[in-house]
């Protein structure tokens, strides 16, 4: 298992990861703003694994739940709304209450925790980088478009490269069925980030752009290759050429570097690493569409849009069931209901 992690995930969690990558394969990858128990359970299993003093985590927690929430009422203890009590967006807020409670007592708490007759005094122990990776593992897992960085919980959408490059890259490859092959690999590097292989993301983002240069009618055997060849069959400009060459060449270098393709041992590769080559990918591959990161994701709300006003006009215009044949000794309460909103059937 790796160092800066808490826990290693176990085969049932690397199988519904799996499912979760053919599913994102189809689909393309939805992300969610609250809180699922299963990720509340997690943080909890972490926190005591973290630190030998949980309970005051827990204590200062609901203070800054209580402060820090739109409401000021809270109905049941912290540990409870992890474990699976309250709603969604309540859990999500408990979540980040838990993890700033923790980083304030990593710096603060002094208090030896005290024995008994059988074991000595000790001082707190606070593991505040496994702890923070591990969670943000657990959320990226999970697909939570919520994360810690620098200390602070924010949505990954307030990130430049997120809200500009990973998020449109995600929705143009879902949107288009030309770009299925390119989006699996995509929607994998991501998926490899949740399971803390950093070089198997790297050789999968390089792996989407080779796929997307190919929906486009290019080949080549490398990055390299089919960027030229995009130039000469004028899929883009010699000057987009010039300017994209670089971001290739540092895509492909990485690769063979640092992926796996090349079998390379796992600590070759950070995720800081596997980050920037998926921003590099899902730059390229936005760039590739000749399409504006704003007009992809406007065009997915409106076809969201689209696709609740159809299903709205659907139920509406669903035909009512047939009455039954009137006979007023033998209808049921509800044929009843319905016979007095309704025409009788005679």
């Amino acid at each position: 298992m790796n160092s800066n992690h808490l826990f290693a995930p176990l085969p049932s969690e690397m199988r519904r990861r799996s499912e979760m990558a053919k599913l994102e394969a189809v689909r393309g990858i939805q992300w969610r703003d609250d809180c699922p128990p299963e990720v509340g359970r997690k943080v909890a299993a972490l926190l005591r694994r973290a630190t030998n003093a949980a309970w005051r985590v827990l204590r200062l927690a609901e203070e800054h739940w209580v402060a820090g929430s739109s409401s000021t009422v809270v109905t049941m203890e912290i540990e409870r709304c992890l474990a699976g009590e309250g709603s969604e967006v309540e859990r999500l807020d408990a979540l980040a209450a838990v993890v700033y409670a923790f980083i304030e007592l990593s710096r603060s708490d002094k208090e030896l925790i005290e024995g008994d007759f059988n074991t000595p005094d000790e001082e707190p122990r606070y593991e505040v980088d496994r702890f923070l990776t591990s969670v943000n593992d657990v959320l990226l897992a999970e697909r939570v478009e919520w994360h810690f960085s620098d200390e602070s919980f924010v949505q990954r959408g307030n990130s430049v490269m997120y809200a500009d490059v990973v998020k449109p890259a995600t929705v143009l490859l879902d949107s288009s069925p030309e770009f299925a092959k390119a989006s699996r690999g995509f929607s994998a590097a991501i998926s490899r980030l949740s399971d803390n292989k950093p070089d198997v993301a790297i050789t999968d983002a390089a792996s989407a752009v080779q796929e997307m240069f190919r929906a486009l009618g290019v080949q080549g055997n490398s990055i390299t290759d089919q960027i030229d060849a995009a130039a000469r069959q004028k899929v883009i400009t010699q000057a987009d050429r010039q300017l994209l060459r670089p971001l290739v060449n540092w895509l492909n270098a990485d690769r063979s570097d640092r992926g796996n393709a090349h079998h390379h041992r796992a600590d070759d590769a950070s995720k800081a690493d596997a980050w920037l080559a998926i921003h590099v990918a899902g730059a390229l591959m936005v760039r590739l569409s000749n399409q504006e990161p704003r007009d992809i994701l406007a065009a997915r709300e409106r076809r969201d849009r689209a696709d609740a006003a159809r299903a709205v006009e659907t139920v509406n215009h669903e035909p009512p069931e047939a009455l039954a044949e009137f006979d007023p000794w033998t209808m049921t309460p509800e044929q009843v209901a319905q016979w007095q909103n309704q025409e009788p059937p005679f």
